[in-house]
């Protein structure tokens, strides 16, 4: 019996054979208040299920799009519908005391005195960062006293890039390169040493820092954001009993904050299985007694109108089109220089970068003036040696100059995951 109209014609059937009037309305009566209904019942489970298995294989990665940005401390709105500060530790003002500092400069080495953004190509970062105790600063706490002050990469946002790598895996969502230049922008001004004339009780209320012929590239007061938040939610009801008789079913309602939002829910030992399905989400996994959640909601949508942004907002969302969802859908391999550039195209970069091409070279044949994005993803497999270069060209016609190297690597390091036979990077030409 495939659908209801087949369990009618058996049913009519049946009536059909009984001669009595009597027992063939009792028959009937059965057949539509207890074998219909059970039928119905039935029916309905196995198309719930259905919907629910192919709901979990078909993931629309563009949801899980993730948008990236800079601003300025002061001017940030914490109630902004879409952006969040990438560590909320930023929008506080911490107060340093010079005892506090010299306790954390014995312990590791160094003390950060405030995190900049410093707008320039990764060759010019480098160069940069490379001479320690190489700028001289001053420190007000009552007076002011000349300090040496040196610069190293910020790796606060950097790790929190790497956690959503982890949190993607965790939850089964495939892993999109995240189009993040700001976090490789960020820098710890750091000192070694705080002069003995202050006190360990004093305050330090201000500094100043010269960083020579870099100075014009140096801001202060700068926090990197995203379209992600950090929420703190709790189960419904009572964790549900699998077949297993071992495992827990656990439903979070996402109805406050929306279900066209994806989430991610935080690693956990004994998850088993995450998954969305309507305004709520379901954690399974050998966990009987978790009530409350860490759930991260990846926002949807765009800036208001009325909000400025200084600085452009980046995403890592392909453009949508027939060739790139039959290509997704049946796992096709990027294999001609068309479909290359069509994958390219995709990331909506050419009023910065213009595609012009690649070339395959020896290992050593080309210098690639690109770095990768992913770079706490290892290839277990193969070996690092040994592999040719595949270097895509790219013509710069942006004006933000200093983003333009960092909007290659994002793309060369996506290509990266097409051809992991091949060493991927870039060159502006």
């Amino acid at each position: 019996m495939e659908n209801l109209e087949d369990v009618r014609k058996m049913i009519q059937a049946g009536v059909s054979s009984i001669q009595g009037l009597n027992e063939r309305a009792a028959f009937k009566e059965l057949m539509e208040n207890v074998f219909l209904a059970l039928w119905e019942t039935n029916e309905k489970m196995y198309l719930d299920l259905r919907d629910r298995v192919i709901g979990e294989l078909d993931c629309d990665l563009n949801r899980y799009r993730v948008q990236t940005g800079v601003t300025e401390k002061n001017s940030f709105d914490p109630s902004n519908h879409l952006m969040a500060p990438v560590c909320e530790e930023d929008l506080n003002c911490p107060v340093f005391r010079a005892g506090e500092l010299r306790e954390k400069i014995r312990e590791e080495g160094s003390a950060c005195l405030a995190t900049v953004l410093i707008r320039g190509t990764p060759g010019e970062m480098e160069s940069f960062l490379a001479h320690p105790e190489s700028y001289t600063g001053r420190l007000k706490a009552g007076a002011e006293h000349d300090v040496a002050l040196f610069l190293e990469p910020s790796r606060r946002y950097l790790g929190q890039l790497e956690h959503l790598y982890h949190l993607f895996m965790k939850n089964g969502v495939p892993w999109q390169t995240v189009n993040a230049p700001y976090f490789f922008k960020m820098a710890d001004v750091c000192v070694r040493r705080i002069p003995d004339e202050i006190s360990d009780q004093e305050e330090i209320t201000d500094f100043g820092a010269d960083f020579g012929p870099f100075n014009s590239k140096v801001s202060f007061g700068m926090t990197p954001v995203w379209n992600i938040r950090k929420l703190k939610l709790e189960s419904m009801g009572f964790p549900v009993p699998c077949k297993d008789h071992e495992s827990y079913e656990h439903v979070i309602s996402i109805g406050r904050y929306g279900a066209d939002n994806a989430y991610l829910v935080e690693e956990k030992a004994g998850i088993q299985n995450i998954c969305q399905r309507g305004d709520c989400l379901y954690v399974t996994g050998k966990i009987p007694n978790e009530k409350r959640w860490d759930v991260y909601m990846i926002r949807q949508g765009h800036s208001m109108r009325i909000e400025r942004n200084e600085y452009p907002v980046f995403e890592n969302r392909q453009a949508d089109s027939f060739a790139g969802k039959y290509a997704v859908k049946k796992g096709q391999p990027v294999r001609t220089r068309g479909e290359l550039e069509r994958f390219v195209r995709g990331f909506g970069l050419e009023h910065y970068i213009q595609y012009q091409g690649c070339a395959l070279t020896g290992e050593r044949e080309e210098i690639q003036e690109t770095y990768p994005v992913n770079f706490f993803v290892k290839d277990e497999i193969r070996e690092g040696g040994g592999r040719k270069k595949l270097t895509l060209y790219f013509k710069p016609v942006g004006k933000e100059r200093w983003l333009l190297p960092d909007l290659a690597s994002f793309i060369t390091s996506e290509v990266q995951e097409l051809y992991p036979e091949y060493e991927c990077g870039g060159r502006l030409i």
